[in-house]
């Protein structure tokens, strides 16, 4: 007896990846599979271009690409902004091939997945009322002082200062192309192309000294006091 298989919607959706030239080219021979002389289109930041062959001399990184591609019957598109990395694939008729296509190419931004900045992606919901919870303990229990000495302010703009650093890391991109091939480059070169996961990773850690420095304050003062009240 025959069975039937229901094909669903295919998913849009990419995960942020860090992809290079290759994995572009790649994607570029996947999508174009099967199509019959195809009407081709690359925009990297503002500049557009008609093949791939024109991505290597413009070199540096882009978290801004579009890549479309069209024949008869058949329209994808790939495209990786700041805010999300999605693609469009429709082909009329057969639809196992348009499932091969996504699968495909998912199978490559899954490879060069950017594991931490996924799982904050994913779980942002959850992490902002743990946060609301959090403030809304902290303003029933915390006492704050009226006035603040200049060395708390300090700490307070530093610290509201770091952590805008670290959330702009998470929502300033979300794929980044380098326009090169993954081979070694000097230690300059790897400097610049990962400039904002070096102050990203700077500003986590001077988070944390102050955060940890902070609690450790508090928790010296709720000791002090508990002697006080012993000793009363």
């Amino acid at each position: 007896m025959a069975k039937n298989f229901i094909l669903h919607t295919i998913p849009t959706r990419l995960p942020p990846a860090k992809l290079y030239l290759d994995d572009i080219t790649e994607i570029w021979q996947i999508l174009t599979e099967s199509c019959d002389e195809p009407r081709t289109s690359v925009i990297v930041g503002n500049a557009q271009c008609d093949s791939l062959k024109d991505l290597p001399n413009m070199g540096g990184r882009t978290t801004h690409l579009m890549m479309e591609i069209s024949s008869p019957g058949r329209h994808h598109t790939l495209s990786l902004k700041p805010g999300a990395s999605s693609i469009h694939i429709h082909e009329l008729g057969d639809q196992m091939m348009a499932w091969s296509k996504y699968v495909k190419v998912e199978a490559i931004f899954q490879k060069r997945k950017l594991g931490l900045k996924s799982v904050v992606r994913a779980a942002w919901p959850w992490m902002a009322v743990v946060l609301w919870v959090l403030s809304v303990i902290a303003a029933k229990f915390v006492t704050v002082p009226r006035y603040l000495t200049i060395y708390e302010w300090v700490h307070l703009v530093t610290t509201v200062v770091l952590a805008a650093i670290v959330v702009y890391y998470f929502i300033s991109s979300h794929s980044i192309v380098y326009l090169r091939h993954p081979h070694k480059v000097p230690i300059w070169r790897w400097l610049e192309d990962h400039k904002q996961e070096l102050i990203a990773g700077f500003a986590g850690i001077l988070v944390g000294a102050l955060a940890a420095r902070t609690l450790m304050k508090g928790v010296e003062a709720a000791l002090h006091g508990t002697q006080l009240v012993w000793k009363w």
